[in-house]
């Protein structure tokens, strides 16, 4: 099972931020999860919130601040005793930071139909050089729906929220997805088997408990995406 680090390492370092980055690498973690806005100058940038206050020195929404000035803010503030002061990366300096990850879940935060095309515009010109190491994840169906339409070459992954009442499975593949990934309350082994049978790989988020990593594990899940990483490797290599 392939462990994900959650915004990087979001338990142990600055969350979404290329020093948190780093750190995860520098556990032996090749695989990461990480979320993306559009700047007010139409650039991917990599930031969970909408709005700046809780993780950035910054005061606003995202969709308004240039790309510059969000990279000139301390997203890494929150995190006591931090060595270093990065700003909100642009997506394409994360992935030249972990080019060389094996998988990376770029979990698409936008809402509008203009939003839409700019990140299907912009993951399309970075999709050759990642190919199938990259999987464009969204709660938002209208989102995974326009890049089915229009950028099908690129792989999507369905999220899944806790109090989701539909059928997963179907819903991902009417959006034709390679990966459904369901908050890990939902997941059971029939669920997973079933999906793997209609060919979708099962990840989820966001696993902090080292017996639910292992219980998640022996039903056959792909890959656990989770806030401590370090966690997970002590849980599966010792």
């Amino acid at each position: 099972m392939l462990i994900i680090g959650h915004r990087g390492a979001r338990g142990e370092a600055p969350e979404n931020t290329l020093s948190g980055f780093n750190y995860l690498k520098s556990l032996g973690v090749f695989a990461l999860e990480l979320d993306i806005h559009v700047s007010k100058d139409q650039q991917l940038v990599v930031i969970h919130d909408y709005s700046l206050e809780r993780t950035t020195t910054g005061v606003g929404l995202v969709k308004e601040q240039h790309a510059a000035d969000l990279a000139a803010l301390n997203a890494c503030f929150y995190f006591k005793d931090w060595p270093y002061h990065d700003g909100v990366p642009l997506l394409k300096d994360v992935l030249a930071l972990v080019n060389d990850f094996v998988h990376l879940q770029l979990e698409v935060k936008v809402k509008d139909a203009e939003d839409y095309a700019i990140v299907g515009r912009e993951l399309a010109k970075l999709w050759p050089q990642f190919t199938h190491r990259i999987v464009t994840t969204s709660f938002n169906t209208d989102y995974l729906a326009y890049m089915q339409q229009h950028y099908p070459h690129i792989s999507r992954g369905l999220l899944v929220e806790s109090n989701f009442t539909g059928n997963i499975i179907a819903t991902a593949q009417q959006l034709d997805c390679q990966l459904i990934a369901p908050h890990h309350s939902l997941l059971n082994k029939t669920l997973i088997d079933t999906a793997h049978q209609q060919g979708l790989m099962v990840s989820t988020w966001t696993v902090n408990d080292a017996q639910r990593m292992q219980d998640l594990a022996a039903m056959g899940l792909d890959s656990l995406i989770t806030d401590y990483p370090s966690l997970a490797l002590k849980t599966f290599i010792t």
